[in-house]
């Protein structure tokens, strides 16, 4: 629908962003009128491209504290390092800050998408599929949708609702096969099958149990009170009962293959996750270094300008 994947878009936004972000930092310095926000902005976005996230959000919160203009860069930033860092609960109170300051910002789509997922890594569940559902609706050519499609269902999956989640799941499997969120979506997919699938094996395991039991219990009280002449209706009622159970006892062996088969599925799927996390941890060391390639090259260039100033 729009020329690139929506996993490559998003890696060429996030590296863009940064290397953005490297080369006007030296133009930020020289307009703030703190210098202590100059210098802690800087070392904060070194650290974020080097991925010390708690490092970054130090710098970047003290940044923000002495800027006078309340850079919106700088609070983006803040908040992507918090959501790397796990620092759900700040990272929402500063999504929020954000959304209510920064409304017209370029980024305030992230940002709510970043609030939705806070929200479901809170334990919020229902409050995230208010915000991200918000956020389906308002931008449904973004990169990122097919990604707050899957944490929608992720919340839905947290509640046990799983026929919602199933569905959901199912769009981004078959509208955005190649989404990052994909391989994880048929994941969840086969999980909800399996549980279904257990779920119908203790049934039948008890409605086994329980008619024979039940069988054996009307075959003991007619001998007792009927004598043995009259035994001979309840003991075909006994044969006939234990063909019923024996012909359940099959349906339950061949559910408990497919059980098997589809377990194979899963750990197949769960070794192609994690397949596709090493490659995306490759990418992300790949973009830290591209990233102080790039301010290597601004330091040696404002060094050089320095030095022809001089």
């Amino acid at each position: 629908m729009f020329g690139l994947s929506k996993n490559k878009r998003n890696k060429n936004f996030l590296f863009s962003f940064l290397l953005c972000l490297s080369v006007f930092a030296p133009v930020f310095a020289q307009n703030s009128n703190s210098g202590v926000a100059s210098v802690a902005f800087v070392q904060g976005a070194k650290a974020f491209s080097a991925g010390e996230w708690m490092s970054s959000i130090f710098q970047l919160r003290k940044a923000v504290s002495y800027d006078e203009n309340n850079n919106a860069e700088t609070w983006y930033m803040l908040i992507a390092a918090e959501m790397y860092a796990g620092e759900y609960k700040n990272a929402f109170q500063d999504c929020e800050l954000y959304l209510r300051n920064f409304s017209d910002s370029p980024y305030s789509s992230y940002v709510l998408y970043h609030k939705g997922r806070a929200l479901f890594f809170m334990g919020e569940y229902e409050n995230s599929i208010l915000v991200l559902s918000d956020f389906c609706h308002q931008y449904s050519d973004h990169e990122m949708y097919a990604s707050a499609l899957y944490w929608i269902a992720e919340s839905f999956f947290a509640g046990y609702n799983y026929d919602e989640a199933k569905i959901l799941y199912e769009t981004v499997v078959n509208d955005y096969p190649d989404d990052a969120k994909a391989p994880a979506a048929r994941f969840r997919i086969d999980t909800i099958a399996q549980s279904f699938r257990e779920e119908k094996l203790l049934y039948l395991l008890k409605e086994t149990g329980e008619e024979y039991l039940a069988a054996k219990e009307e075959y003991e009280r007619q001998l007792k009170y009927a004598g043995a002449e009259n035994s001979g209706e309840v003991r075909r009622r006994i044969l006939d009962l234990q063909k019923n159970a024996s012909e359940l006892e099959k349906k339950v062996q061949e559910l408990t293959e497919e059980n098997s088969t589809l377990k194979a599925k899963l750990d197949e799927h769960q070794m192609q996750e994690s397949e596709a996390k090493r490659q995306s941890d490759e990418f992300i060391l790949e973009l830290k270094r591209k990233a102080m390639q790039a301010q290597e090259l601004l330091d040696g260039k404002n060094s050089t300008n320095s030095e022809n100033a001089k």
